[in-house]
């Protein structure tokens, strides 16, 4: 048979107080309505939970019943507790997911700004869902967002083909993605460089093909938010294909005051970012 936890709870509080008059006060129900419960849970069960008289008996079965409905009722409360305890965390607390070459938007915009929220910022390839109480905004390359997402659109960001100031003027050495690199969206600019483009040095992130670049190892498209303000490199010519950036949140989500002023914060200083963005 299947007992309720409301089951429960009725047999705990009437082995703890000893009468339904007490079990009916302390559930707030009416006394007929615990009578019902008991009767209805001893014809399922096909023996007595108690014994009637002027105080009720619990049997054995009643009170060994009642000794787990109480540690059930701790874990629950425990529960509770705990829950309370993330959504006031949760209250004071931004997380905000991106990738290592966009991460650095996000810090100059945090920047000497008097938060009252405590801000995580989780850099990563991956790219993390969108989940209340997980992740609250997303700064991401790619197209237009989809249903299950709302978001602004930032820019374009502008990219180039850079090579060590120290390097030759005019080799033609490359510095190439990984495979895997190559096939993300966010890399359609690499259709801009040679097919027959010759490579010493292959690597499997952005930062990397950047640092091969400033040794010298060759020539690399990157974009400018990784390379122009860099005094190592010199820019060669700019290229397009750069992807639109976006700041996204989930669409499902009814965002608080805080929320929406960091959203709007790092709108508005992002999008003013000199350099970044193809105009």
């Amino acid at each position: 048979m299947h007992m309720s936890w409301e089951d429960l709870q009725t047999i705990e509080s009437l082995v703890r107080t000893g009468s339904v008059v007490g079990a009916a006060r302390e559930l707030g129900l009416r006394h007929s309505s615990i009578s019902r419960r008991v009767d209805a849970l001893e014809r399922s069960l096909g023996e007595p939970l108690f014994l009637r008289g002027p105080r009720l008996r619990p049997t054995t079965l009643a009170t060994a019943i009642a000794a787990r409905a109480t540690a059930m009722a701790k874990h629950a409360h425990e529960i509770e507790a705990l829950i309370e305890g993330e959504r006031r965390a949760r209250e004071l607390r931004i997380v905000i997911t991106t990738n290592d070459v966009l991460a650095p938007l996000v810090f100059t915009a945090l920047a000497g700004r008097a938060l009252e929220e405590t801000v995580q910022v989780r850099v990563s390839d991956v790219e993390a869902e969108l989940e209340p109480g997980t992740t609250d905004l997303a700064l991401r390359p790619g197209g237009q967002p989809s249903g299950a997402l709302r978001g602004w659109r930032l820019g374009r960001l502008r990219v180039g083909i850079f090579r060590a100031r120290s390097a030759q003027q005019g080799a033609r050495t490359w510095i190439l993605p990984s495979a895997d690199l190559r096939k993300r969206s966010s890399m359609r600019w690499w259709k801009s460089v040679p097919d027959d483009a010759e490579g010493r040095v292959e690597c499997n992130s952005l930062l990397s093909m950047r640092d091969a670049c400033i040794a010298g190892l060759g020539r690399a498209a990157l974009p400018s938010l990784l390379a122009a303000h860099d005094t190592r490199l010199q820019l060669e010519e700019e290229i397009d294909g750069g992807p639109p950036v976006w700041l996204l949140a989930p669409a499902t989500r009814r965002a608080d005051a805080r929320r929406r002023r960091v959203a709007q914060l790092l709108v508005s200083s992002i999008r003013s970012a000199r350099g970044v963005w193809v105009t």
